[in-house]
Order: structure tokens, then C-alpha cells, then sequence
């Protein structure tokens, strides 16, 4: 069994959930309103306060490491060496952004034919 120092669970556990997601799950992150947030997967789980709530299933916690253990099933050890960054598990990669490029060329070509229709 794996030993984990005293100080590193201290330190993963000061995380707050928020913090957590920004870093690792942007993607899921959804603004519900002023400081509170929810998250794709689970929109009945709200974070606010440093707290966080999934309030269809009753339970809650603090930390990043409560929400890993608690709502993605986590057993301890690897949700400390995750946030920890000590597991071969490598964060998430957030789904590519749509091209605006493509949007910004046709905007100017469909300008550019109306200026030429219709020229002021």
C-alpha cells in the first residue's frame, strides 16, 4: 500500500472544488448565477462559497478531493495522486474551439458583395 505523507493531503485538501475545475475540467464549468456554478454532468451539483452541493443525492464537502471521492467514485489514494499530479493520469483535454476564421472570411466575402450591389 502506498504511503502518503501527512503534508501532502494537507496541501491537496486546501483546493476548493472551484479552483479544481478551472484547472483541470474547464469544459465542464457552467455559470448558474452571480458566484455560483454547476457543472455539465451534474446540474443539480452547485459550488459557492468555497462549499460545494450535489443536491439530488444529499452530499456535499469543501475540497476537490470530497468531490473526487464522493460524486466520481474515487478511492482515496488515487484521488490524492491526482490532484497531487502524482498519477500517470493525465488531465483532460478540453474539446477544441470552434474556427472563427472560417466565420470572420465569409462575414468580409459577403460584405464585400454588397458593398458592390449596393454601393453607398
Amino acid at each position: 500500500m502506498p504511503y502518503i505523507a501527512p503534508e501532502v493531503i494537507q496541501e491537496v485538501k486546501r483546493m476548493d472544488l472551484l479552483t479544481y475545475l478551472k484547472s483541470y475540467e474547464p469544459y465542464e464549468l457552467v455559470r448558474f448565477s452571480g458566484n455560483v456554478y454547476t457543472i455539465k454532468t451534474h446540474d443539480s451539483l452547485k459550488i459557492s462559497n468555497g462549499k460545494w452541493m450535489w443536491w439530488s443525492r444529499g452530499i456535499g464537502g469543501r475540497s476537490d478531493l470530497d468531490y473526487l471521492i464522493k460524486v466520481k467514485g474515487y478511492a482515496f489514494l488515487d484521488a490524492v495522486q491526482t490532484i497531487a499530479g502524482q498519477a500517470a493520469i493525465e488531465p483532460p483535454v478540453s474539446p477544441p474551439a470552434e474556427k472563427s476564421i472560417e466565420k470572420s472570411c465569409y462575414c468580409q466575402s459577403l460584405t464585400i458583395a454588397i458593398k458592390r450591389w449596393f454601393p453607398i
